[in-house]
């Protein structure tokens, strides 16, 4: 009888101490559980928290912006009118079409290039829409204020086109050079003075450049293209134009004509800027800051290598 109480006080014991075990197991596993929940739910009120000040910070940069713009005599109507000349490859020229831009061209053409990709992220980072007008070059400058807003066209700042407009920080550092005939034997600014004719685009400091060398020679027309054309059908014995856009056109007449790079002639290195109203410093300030932004956060950079370093006639 002993032995058989003795055997059951075990067996409840036993039971007793695993019944035990088992919800001090179950209790620690509950804890364990409840504590990940609250983890989660802490790390995912932090993730949502993050969002929601990036957010905010976000709306508030493009508040800010487009506070900004509220004194732009020019701006504050959310439309940013660019002038350009659509013969200047890489920087702006006629494409395909399929660059998908946001910027909208008045005459319907599909003017694209570095200029036209770096004005419409201006455009987006300000929160304006931009409108691209194709002219004459040697139209922009004094267009500026009325017909257009502000020329973004490969435009080199000059001391006597500062007393007309306001220029935004540099943004592409460039210098003349000349193509030639396939055939030419044109290598020093003495050959080039012996020229009979230089063709350049009206307006440009080409131009000028030119007409410093040869004044008598310059032959003055309104587009790159028409300066190009006239030097493939032997109308011209040499064009003076930037060395990209040089190129650029090379490229597509390698087998007819030849560039000697600028360094040979000793010219001057130039800087682009983009050209504003004198009167509008909140205009100047924005689209300086969007270009500052646009540097620092690599997308100045990302549009270069896209559109200049890349570039391939179409």
């Amino acid at each position: 009888m002993k032995k058989a109480l003795a055997v059951l006080l075990a067996g409840t014991m036993a039971f007793g101490l695993g019944a035990c075990g088992s919800s001090s197991e179950s209790t620690e596993a509950a804890s364990t559980e409840a504590a990940s929940t609250e983890t989660a739910s802490t790390e995912a009120a932090a993730t949502t928290e993050a969002a929601s000040t990036e957010a905010e910070a976000t709306t508030e940069a493009a508040e800010s912006a487009a506070a900004d713009l509220s004194g732009s005599k020019y701006l504050s109507d959310g439309e940013l009118t660019v002038g350009l000349n659509a013969t200047f490859p890489p920087f702006e020229y006629v494409g395909d079409g399929t660059d998908n831009f946001e910027a909208v061209t008045s005459n319907e053409n599909n003017v694209t290039g570095f200029d036209v990709a770096m004005m419409n992220e201006i455009g987006k980072r300000l929160g304006v829409s931009i409108v691209i007008e194709d002219m004459d070059f040697d139209g922009i400058v004094p267009a500026i204020g009325t017909k257009i807003d502000c020329g973004a066209t490969g435009m080199t700042i000059t001391d006597e086109r500062k007393e007309a407009v306001n220029f935004s920080d540099p943004y592409y550092n460039a210098t003349q050079a000349v193509l030639l005939p396939i055939d030419s034997e044109v290598k020093t600014e003495d050959d080039l003075k012996a020229c009979k004719s230089i063709g350049v685009q009206a307006g440009t400091t080409g131009e000028t450049v030119a007409r410093g060398i040869n004044d008598s020679a310059v032959v003055s027309v309104k587009s790159f293209n028409q300066a190009v054309l006239d030097l493939v059908n032997g109308k011209d014995d040499a064009v003076v134009i930037d060395q990209v856009p040089g190129e650029a056109f090379l490229s597509q007449y390698s087998d007819k004509i030849q560039l000697v790079e600028g360094s040979t002639f000793n010219f001057d290195v130039e800087q682009y800027g983009i050209a504003m109203p004198k009167d509008d410093e909140v205009m100047l300030n924005a689209i300086n800051g969007a270009l500052a932004d646009m540097k620092a956060d690599g997308t100045y950079d990302q549009l270069l290598e896209q559109y200049v370093n890349n570039y391939e006639a179409e």
